[in-house]
Formats: C-alpha cells, structure tokens, sequence
C-alpha cells in the first residue's frame, strides 16, 4: 500500500463529501426549525449532517497533516526565492496569506463579498423557517404536554382530547411531545397542530413577553407590533428618544445591527419601555 496514494485520494475522496455535507448545512434550516418539523434530507437529520460534517473534517484535517510531511520538500522548495533562500516574502506566498487574511478578517468585519454569503445563508435559513414553521418557543419538543400546555395557553383536557380523536394519543400530560411524535409516527408540529383549537381566548391587553418568540429576527418593528397589538408610533417614539434610527419595515435583526445593538436587546429595550 502506497502511503501517499492513499492520503491523496482520502483527502480527495473525503473533501467531496465535505462539499456535499457544507453545502446541506448552508442550507437547512435552523436547529430549534429542523427538530420541531423532523427536517430530514435524503433521510438524515440535520444532527446526522452535522455529525457526518465534523468527523469527515477530521480525517480531511488528519489527511492533510500526512500530506504536508510527506511533501514538504517541495513545500519548502515554494518559498525559495531565485537565490535559493526560504524567504516568507516571495510572490506566492504573499498572495496566499493574503487570501487567508481576507477569508479570516472578512467574515469578522462584515465585508463584502464574505457578508453577501452570509446574507444569503440566513436569508436560506428563514425561507426554511417560513415553510417548515417555528416552535412556539425554543426546544419545545422536549416538553411535556402539561408544560407545553401552560406555556402556550392551550386547555389541557381539551388538547388531549383532540389528539385521541386524531388519532394521536397521549399516555398522560407528562409525555415530551418528542416523545409523542416518535410513538405515533409523527412530527412534534403535527402533534401541536392537532391541538392547537384548544387554545385559549387571548387577553385583549398588548404587551411584549418576557420570553422571546423563535423568528423575531426576520420580522419587521411594524409586524412586531401587529402581531403583540402594540401602538407601533409609541413604540416608534420611545426607540427615537433613545437615539435609535428606526425603519417599520427593516427586519428586526437589521434595524438592530444598525443601532449597534442584538435583536434581544432590542427587544427587551421595547418590552421595559413600554411598561
């Protein structure tokens, strides 16, 4: 067995499936979207992608350490100058520092191009959230029936008396919905679907949660306040008073990167002001 052969054509043969698996996590949705939706591809998990991505960049990583001691001969030969002197200044190894430089430094700084492919990455991402639907809040999967109840404002009783009738039994209000929706070959969003007439008249009161809803970032100041029934000048007229720019129809993660600031914060900025 050659072992320069055999380093090559892994690290071939495993940057490939790289770019496959890369590619797919660009993609896919958000994790708290993926696991209330059962977001698969080709029958994996977005959890077996991403493990499949990790340990393949391990051998890559692995595959090219062997591949830089076995050649690193002609590495060395790259960075002679005519005079045959290892010099860090030589032609080809500037532009490629420089390369490395500009993909590390980028992304950090928010430059484009790198920032466009972020864009577009999270622009991918809340199309996926549009067509797959957001949890009511993070991992709620995992809760109970009972506690997935009290935090939605769904009639307990009444919620597992719809999910019999659709065929969807639950063993008690203590079983996870994830649980739920395993045993009756369902998603955790099919089992909520099934219930959610069981939910509870709203308060006619406006006002923000305590807790934030998954999917605020890509939401407008102006849906924001239609959704939460908030009086969208007020709420307008207390973030100008804090100096802010506001712009009704930026998507809240813009308008808050415009202010210096995250989403949550922002966010919370609204919810104690208008208390």
């Amino acid at each position: 067995m050659n072992l320069r052969k055999l380093t090559s054509l892994t690290a071939l043969l495993s940057f490939t499936v790289l770019t496959v698996s890369g590619l797919v996590l660009f993609l896919t949705p958000q994790g708290r979207v993926a696991y209330w939706s059962e977001w698969r591809l080709w029958g994996l998990t977005k959890e077996a992608w991403g493990a499949m991505h990790i340990l393949l960049s391990l051998l890559f990583l692995v595959m090219g350490v062997i591949h830089i001691v076995l050649n690193w001969k002609p590495i060395v030969h790259y960075l002679k100058d005519r005079s045959r002197h290892v010099r860090l200044t030589t032609p080809d190894f500037l532009v490629a520092a420089g390369l490395t430089a500009a993909f590390t430094a980028g992304p950090l700084l928010g430059l484009p191009p790198f920032r466009w492919v972020m864009d577009l990455n999270s622009y991918a991402k809340d199309q996926a959230s549009r067509s797959y639907g957001e949890p009511p809040y993070g991992h709620a999967e995992l809760s109970t029936l009972a506690s997935f109840a009290q935090k939605t404002q769904l009639d307990l009783p009444a919620a597992l008396e719809l999910l019999a009738k659709a065929g969807i039994p639950a063993t008690g209000p203590e079983e996870r919905l994830v649980d739920l929706a395993k045993r009756t070959g369902r998603t955790p969003q099919q089992v909520y679907l099934a219930m959610k007439a069981a939910e509870k008249p709203k308060s006619p009161s406006a006002g923000l949660p305590e807790e934030v809803a998954p999917g605020l970032g890509r939401k407008t100041l102006q849906e924001l306040c239609t959704e939460y029934r908030l009086d969208l000048p007020r709420v307008r007229a207390l973030l100008e008073s804090r100096n802010l720019k506001v712009k009704v129809d930026q998507p809240f993660r813009a308008l808050a990167e415009a202010n210096g600031t995250g989403p949550h914060e922002l966010y919370a900025l609204i919810r104690d002001g208008l208390k």
